[in-house]
């Protein structure tokens, strides 16, 4: 008996369960066929999917026919639950597409068929409701053969000539053969089956058993079992729980066999389950063909691959939205975090991220009902109520033009160079990795490292930090250290490299679009045309009846959401949408977003563009718009797009690092550049700091900018804030105090701070930082006139400031002492004032030179400065 793995795909309400529940009876798998109105159904048991009326997850069930056992598997038809159904496309033999008569090809149908071909699955096709279709078999093949393929072929009938000499269009050979019996035999229509050259509709009434036996005999007949290697390979597509909580490895088997104590990557195989519905049989071996659930794996995920067959396809159906979710207070975050990422490993497109300052968890999700259905099973399994705030949306980020970014990683005992050319691809490719390196120049375990570690990691744009697409990104040179270089050292390398390519050159914001069907009545086309205009969508009515239109398009899932509560309310319940996920492409509203979202990617030090040098012995960080000036390789690559520097060498360079102050000019042209003049339509770019402040002379490793000096009355109240060991290392006699006792160094500037809010009248607040001290809290002391802080455990001077500043930036005039870069500008980001540490010594002594002057210091203590 032929074993086949069969999968039956729909749009949302075209009979799919219907159909199911018709072959499982027909073929004497159940004894009563159930119905999704009844709540009975054999395959959605489901609560949630027995209340929906929907499928939701993915279930096998097993019918023999004949000579056939179909393992067949049922999928979700609503695009909520797509990315489910396109898991399981890639563990099937075959596949069965229903089509509704009454609607015809929908744009779901379209996105399903796409998947099929993609994957290459032979595909029989059942038009359902052919007792309600009010046009004829040849006007619905018509419009299978416009929408789908021109091999769609009528197989109610396969043995006449009609029917011959269409399949003989299929290929030479059928052709042939057709010419020289005037027949085909079946083995050779079965073939050209296989090979997706033929594709077989049936017509009937799944609800009324009409046509399903010759349904099933079809499938029966023209089926070709797939051959399968003798070495063990499988493929998981899917995680689950049971009942009992058991976590649950579903398996297509692609070679071999496995058997119960086997082990999979080290981790052992304890029960092997075939299940059918809801129940299941535990067997002690499963073999090749087979869809079997297996548990005592702790670290399998959907798509992972054991053995050496068998690959999942990428997934179309992303989430477009992204949600928060509001839990309740008592619930402690980092365990809510947990349970949602239990959660995620059943369904991985959650992508559940955690918001450690702010203690917000988000979720991407494709709607709302599947927002409803996280709702419930948060409420089931864990016993807490969520809610969810208003979803937004998941915008993606490409590139303009080819560029070669460079990355270099080299604190003490430290390094790595890597050279990486990204290159723009069309809409829809996704990532690619590649290298063009030779052994001879990197070695090949180098050079796998690298290709890790690009595709390790979501790598975030510099337009809104969203994640990139459709590029591809090629290894084209890079450099290790036969002593010194870690594996952990390629991976900074690479990361900065990637950023910094993205900040060289033209990105463009992409955002989600749907593919759309509207059927609306005829008196209401004009209306709809207009909407979806305005909607920034496309427009285009395929069908046209006395009493109703069909208007199909593509439009941005940001405007065309909530739009068929909108439809239904001026066609006063007549119309209806349908969609599908169409794919990115460039964002219609880009400075909105922009503007919205408010993004500075030199702030992302998580995504940070600049590298590590070292030389005399110490490490320096080196901006990423001069890295060519430190480089140890060459640029392989020389387009347009690459800063206009010397680069055909790279320089050797023997600086010591120092404090390097920003100028205000230089700190806001970094922010404004998140403002992105508009130099395409529909792209913005970002190029990074102009040539005129990258050459701008430093004299003393600071820019020729005035002290800032306090004048006159504030409108707001203000607030001094000191990063204490920044400025303690940054004055030599602080520096030389701090030699002998650190303490003593920052008992020093406590008096100066003191003295300098006196003389100001601006309230100051000094930070310490505390966080290499073992389990220490945030400790706030009233020191004189000022206020000291020492961080917690895990907290930096520079991260406390930062909060501060972001929370109380509009309430309060706000001054920062510090000379740490990427500190400046977040601050400066923020409103807040800048001074940097040698200006603040400047100032406050020049102050403290006034008041001796002018005698003006009484009940002020100065003597420390005399």
């Amino acid at each position: 008996m032929k074993k086949i793995a069969i999968g039956i795909l729909a749009h949302v309400d075209a009979g799919k369960t219907t159909l199911s529940e018709g072959l499982l009876f027909k073929s004497g798998s159940i004894r009563k066929a159930g119905r999704v109105d009844n709540k009975d159904s054999f395959l959605d048991s489901d609560k949630y999917e027995r209340e929906r009326g929907i499928t939701i997850f993915s279930k096998t069930a097993r019918l023999n026919y004949k000579d056939t056992q179909f393992i067949m598997v049922d999928t979700p038809g609503h695009i909520d639950f797509g990315a489910e159904m396109e898991r399981t496309i890639s563990v099937l033999d075959e596949a069965i597409l229903i089509v509704s008569a009454t609607d015809l090809v929908r744009a779901h149908t379209k996105t399903i068929w796409k998947l099929l071909r993609k994957a290459g699955i032979p595909t029989f096709i059942f038009v359902n409701k052919i007792d309600l279709a009010d046009i004829s078999k040849e006007k619905i093949l018509e419009n299978l053969k416009k929408e789908l393929s021109k091999d769609v072929i009528d197989f109610s009938n396969p043995c006449n000539e009609d029917f011959y000499e269409e399949a003989a269009t299929a290929n030479e050979a059928l052709l042939n053969e057709f010419l020289s019996t005037e027949a085909i035999s079946k083995d050779n229509i079965k073939k050209a089956v296989s090979k997706c050259e033929i594709f077989p509709v049936c017509f009937g009434s799944a609800l009324k058993m009409e046509g399903v036996d010759e349904f099933l005999d079809t499938l029966n007949e023209f089926s070709e079992a797939k051959e399968y290697p003798d070495t063990f390979g499988a493929l998981c597509y899917k995680i689950s729980k049971d009942k009992n909580g058991n976590r649950l490895t579903h398996l297509k088997i692609t070679g071999g066999s496995i058997k119960v104590k086997d082990l999979i990557k080290e981790e052992k195989v304890n029960e092997i389950r075939i299940y059918s519905g809801d129940k299941y049989d535990s067997v002690n071996e499963a073999f090749a063909g087979d869809i079997c659930v297996v548990t005592g794996l702790k670290e399998s995920k959907a798509g992972s691959i054991y053995g050496i067959e068998g690959s999942l396809h990428e997934t179309s159906f992303t989430p477009v939205l992204l949600y928060a979710i509001n839990y309740p207070k008592h619930i402690d975050s980092v365990e809510m975090h947990r349970m949602l990422k239990l959660l995620e490993e059943e369904e991985p497109t959650l992508e559940v991220s955690f918001d450690e300052l702010t203690k917000d968890i988000y979720v991407h999700l494709m709607g709302e009902v599947q927002t409803e259905i996280l709702t419930k099973q948060i409420k089931d399994r864990y016993d807490i109520d969520v809610t969810f705030s208003t979803g937004k949306i998941l915008y993606k980020e490409t590139i303009e033009d080819t560029v070669e970014g460079v990355g270099h990683f080299e604190p003490l005992r430290h390094y790595a160079e890597v050279h990486l050319k990204l290159e723009p691809l069309d809409r829809g490719e996704g990532l690619i990795f590649d290298s063009s390196v030779s052994e001879n120049d990197l070695s090949l375990n180098w050079q796998r490292l690298i290709l890790t570690h690009l595709h390790e990691k979501t790598h975030r744009g510099v337009l809104t930090g969203s994640p990139i697409t459709d590029m591809k990104i090629t290894l084209v040179s890079g450099k290790a250290h036969p002593k010194h270089t870690e594996g952990g050292d390629f991976r900074q390398a690479t990361y900065r490299a990637v950023r910094q390519g993205l900040m060289q050159t033209e990105s463009v914001l992409l955002e989600p679009f749907y593919d759309y069907e509207l059927t609306v009545p005829s008196d209401c086309v004009g209306r709809a045309m207009l909407d979806i205009d305005r909607m920034w969508g496309t427009s285009e009515v395929t069908s046209q009846k006395p009493e109703e239109a069909v208007i199909t398009g593509i439009a941005p899932v940001s405007t065309l959401n909530g739009y068929a509560k909108e439809v239904r309310a001026y066609s006063k319940g007549k119309g209806s949408l349908s969609v599908s996920f169409h794919g990115y492409a460039p964002c219609h509203n880009t400075e909105e977003v922009l503007r919205d979202k408010n993004y500075i990617p030199e702030n992302d030090v998580r995504n940070t563009p600049d590298s590590v040098f070292c030389a005399n012995g110490s490490s320096f960080i080196v901006p990423w718009s001069e890295v060519f000036d430190y480089m140890h390789l060459p640029l392989s690559y020389k387009g347009e797009d690459t800063l206009d520097l010397d680069v055909d060498e790279p320089v050797s360079r023997n600086k010591e690092s120092k404090d390097i102050f920003l100028s205000t000019e230089e700190v806001d042209a970094i922010i404004n550049k998140t403002a992105y003049a508009n130099k395409k339509k529909d792209q913005m770019s970002h190029k990074g700091i102009s040539k005129e402040l990258l050459n701008k002379r430093r004299v003393g490793g600071r820019s020729i900018e005035k002290p800032v000096i306090y004048k006159g009355t504030p409108k707001k109240e203000e607030y001094l804030l000191v990063d204490g060991y920044n400025v303690v290392f940054s004055w030599d006699e602080l520096a030389e105090i701090a030699k002998s006792t650190i303490n003593g160094a920052a008992g020093r500037l406590m008096d100066i701070v003191s003295n300098y809010s006196a003389l100001t009248g601006i309230k100051a607040i000094l930070v310490f930082d505390a966080y290499k001290v073992k389990d220490h809290k945030t400790e706030e002391i009233d020191y004189s006139n000022i206020k000291v802080v020492y961080t917690k455990t895990a907290e930096t001077a520079d991260h406390y400031i930062e909060r501060y500043a972001h929370e109380n930036g509009k309430k309060y005039d706000i001054h920062v002492v510090t000379s740490d870069g990427v500190e400046q500008i977040i601050i400066r980001s923020e409103g807040c004032r800048l001074i940097s540490s040698r200006d603040f010594k400047i100032d406050y002594e020049r102050r403290s030179k006034e008041l001796k002057e002018t005698n003006f210091g009484e009940g002020i203590s100065v003597s420390h400065d005399e």
